[in-house]
């Protein structure tokens, strides 16, 4: 199963670690864990193309990757940031949704999830 981690401060997201397989299907034919990869790695050449901003700060084996936004961007920049990774963060949630028995989101601090009374 892969895992998603995503941690925020003061609602707003500054780290997404993933880690894992999905077991989908053996290497070559797993599609969920090829849609994981084109969406973290959409979201990172993203983050560099458009603000030159290098948020990959781990990558190691058994697709493992964390992106955490660096402390000192400015505020416009650092903003854009966040919404380029809350936009991968959906993306992964929608896939989420069709293939829960390999992938799993933990987003405890998503300001849009309702509170229940």
């Amino acid at each position: 199963m892969v895992r998603v981690r995503a941690r925020r401060e003061a609602g707003r997201l500054v780290e997404v670690e993933v880690s894992g397989h999905a077991g989908y299907k053996e290497k070559g034919m797993d599609i969920v864990c090829a849609g994981i990869s084109a969406i973290t790695l959409g979201a990172a050449n993203a983050l560099v193309s458009l603000l030159d901003v290098d948020a990959v700060s781990e990558i190691g084996q058994g697709g493992y990757i964390v992106f955490r936004l660096p402390r000192d961007l400015p505020t416009e920049v650092e903003e854009r940031a966040a919404l380029i990774l809350e936009g991968m963060l959906v993306a992964l949630k929608a896939l989420e949704e069709s293939y829960s028995e390999y992938l799993r989101i933990e987003d405890p601090d998503d300001p849009r999830v309702l509170s229940e009374p």
